[in-house]
């Protein structure tokens, strides 16, 4: 016979009461991992991040709006970069802005800036973003183009 337990109607102990706060946290990538991915790679990068952890908190339309913003940004960048003959290494300014506003306005306005969540893993977004920097890296070399001095 299935017994069913029983509720005593006091309030949970404060221990409880952490240990269920804990569980209910979400699991992200922190906002470090974010402006690390942004300079390390692009804010490209950094936006998939932070489009996980709006999956995690179920915000889909801020994903959305994450996605253009990242795709936006990346095609203004590149512009500015052509039209005024910027030198390449300026993308690593545009990179530190496009990091400050995921994290700034999109992480704040949509997860929120005091939120408590337990750290995601870095290792395999970390590799993936490796293995495609290289495999375009690899290409462009492949179709003779030069890389950034």
């Amino acid at each position: 016979m299935n017994r069913i337990p029983m509720h005593d109607s006091q309030p949970n102990s404060p221990q409880e009461t952490e240990l269920q706060n804990e569980a209910n946290r979400p699991s992200l990538y922190s906002k470090t991992l974010i402006i690390i991915f942004s300079l390390l790679f692009s804010p490209i990068f950094a936006a998939v991040l932070l489009m996980s952890n709006l999956k995690a908190v179920d915000r889909p339309k801020a994903r959305i709006y994450v996605l253009i913003f990242a795709i936006a940004y990346l095609f203004a960048t590149a512009a500015v970069l052509q039209i005024f003959n910027l030198p390449p290494n300026l993308t690593f300014i545009a990179n530190v802005i496009g990091a400050a506003i995921l994290n700034e306005y999109f992480w704040n306005k949509y997860i929120g800036r005091d939120v408590t969540y337990e750290k995601k893993s870095w290792i395999k977004p970390a590799l993936i973003s490796v293995a495609i920097a290289l495999f375009f890296l690899l290409l462009l070399m492949s179709l003779g183009g030069n890389l950034p001095q």
